[in-house]
Parts: C-alpha cells; sequence; structure tokens
C-alpha cells in the first residue's frame, strides 16, 4: 500500500504539471482567438498578428497542433488513467 502511494503521488505531480503547462496554452490560445476575432479581417494586423503569429492564416502552425503538445497532452492521459489505477488498486486492498 505505501509503495502505491509514494507512486501515486509522485505520478500526481508530473501529471499537475503537465496539465498546468496545457491549461496555460489554451487559456492563452482562447486569448489569441479573442484578439483575432476583434481584428477586420482585411487589416494588416489581422494578417500578420505580431501576439498570435500562430493563428495568423500566415502561419498555421497553431500550437496545440505541435508534437511536443501532443506528446504532453498523451501523457497527461497517460498518467490520469495510471492514477485512477493505482487509485482503484488500493482502495481494492483497503476493502480486504
Amino acid at each position: 500500500r505505501q509503495r502505491y502511494k509514494e507512486e501515486f503521488g509522485a505520478e500526481l505531480r508530473r501529471y499537475r504539471e503537465l496539465r498546468a503547462q496545457l491549461d496555460a496554452l489554451q487559456e492563452r490560445l482562447a486569448q489569441l482567438a479573442q484578439q483575432l476575432e476583434q481584428l477586420p479581417e482585411d487589416s494588416a494586423r489581422y494578417q500578420l498578428c505580431p501576439e498570435c503569429p500562430q493563428m495568423s492564416p500566415k502561419h498555421p502552425q497553431i500550437p496545440s497542433q505541435s508534437p511536443e503538445y501532443q506528446d504532453k497532452k498523451r501523457e497527461s492521459k497517460t498518467l490520469r488513467n495510471k492514477l485512477f489505477h493505482i487509485k482503484r488498486m488500493v482502495s481494492d486492498y483497503d476493502k480486504l
């Protein structure tokens, strides 16, 4: 039980770090999308928005599509599943 508890604590810290990074990126993307929506489509700033180059039509690479982001998202999902599994194992152990 103690080993599971220690592993759970370590994995939970990593999961929280990843979620914080992913959440910060999602928040930033939402802010940039809102800024971009407020610009006229024919404006030069819309075409080359300095605050949001990854969202400009001339710069289609959105961070959430980057390999690094996808790796973090995948790791986050894996850790979440692992944490649920560990929690279930401890719960089952406690029922004995």
